[in-house]
């Protein structure tokens, strides 16, 4: 039998989606779990080489997706904006009108309590574009400045930090430690933005959802179990990304977060899929 199995990582990152890895010595067969708190898992059985895992995960991707859809882990009605002055747009928690302006130095800019986009944008098709990038932008200098204490105090090493659409997921914690998070985070007060953080830093401890994991995350946000649930409820009024004028469907390789993940619920409800 192949050793190959031994140096298996912990996790896999597969068309967007973040599988835990778990072996078995009882299994045959390459399986994917969906838990009901967004989580992926994918069984292996030992001398399974990540190859053929990671071309597993590929080939089932629109599988996960569908089921997650299933479970409400994914929004079906996901809000959508206007780029017209008066539209509102949140903001670590708050919400910020838009203003259209001509003559403006920056694409946008959150001035005087409104958000200030230049004119023209909105009328050459780039306002969703445009204002995600400004999210992501803002992202990016918030966790550069909240991870590092955090992670001082769950007692792990500050690792790269990116900012980008992450799928059904608010955080994942890729390879060499690196935590992504979505850019639609930056809209949430900071405190469930901190929830967030403290999630994906455990699991640079422990890699999945074990009581171990859960004890960690405790340890360092002892009133975490109310995050995690004002984050479910939250969730699905986040904007991410769709306009009113396209009002169009998003492809399933392209959906996006919502109430999917960190559901507040710690029973699990799984689906099975087997090779």
């Amino acid at each position: 039998m192949s050793t190959d199995s031994l140096v298996l990582p912990s996790r896999i990152e597969v068309a967007g989606l973040d599988f835990e890895v778990q072996l078995s010595g009882s299994r045959r067969t390459i399986g994917i779990t969906v838990d009901r708190d967004g989580s992926l898992i994918v069984n292996a059985p030992d001398g399974c080489r990540e190859a053929d895992l990671a071309a597993f995960a590929h080939e089932k991707r629109m599988w996960v997706y569908r089921k997650l859809a299933e479970k409400d882990l994914l929004l079906s009605h996901r809000p959508e904006k206007s780029f017209v002055s008066g539209e509102g747009f949140a903001y670590l928690g708050r919400s910020y009108r838009l203003l259209l302006a001509d003559g403006r130095r920056d694409p946008v800019r959150l001035e005087r309590g409104r958000l200030v986009m230049q004119g023209d944008i909105p009328a050459r098709g780039h306002g969703a574009q445009t204002m995600i990038e400004w999210y992501r932008t803002l992202a990016l200098r918030w966790f550069a400045g909240r991870v590092k204490p955090w992670a001082e105090r769950i007692g792990v090493d500050t690792a790269s930090i990116d900012v980008r659409d992450l799928g059904y997921r608010w955080g994942s914690l890729g390879k060499n430690e690196r935590l992504n998070f979505h850019w639609a985070t930056i809209q949430l007060p900071p405190a469930l933005v901190d929830y967030v953080i403290v999630h994906e830093l455990a699991h640079v401890l422990v890699p999945n959802h074990s009581p171990e994991f859960w004890a960690g995350v405790e340890r360092a946000m002892p009133n975490y179990q109310l995050a995690k649930s004002r984050l479910a409820q939250l969730g699905s009024g986040l904007w991410l990304g769709e306009t009113k004028e396209l009002n169009r469907q998003m492809p399933e390789h392209e959906m996006s977060s919502g109430s999917r993940a960190l559901t507040g619920q710690t029973e699990r409800a799984r689906k099975h899929i087997d090779q």
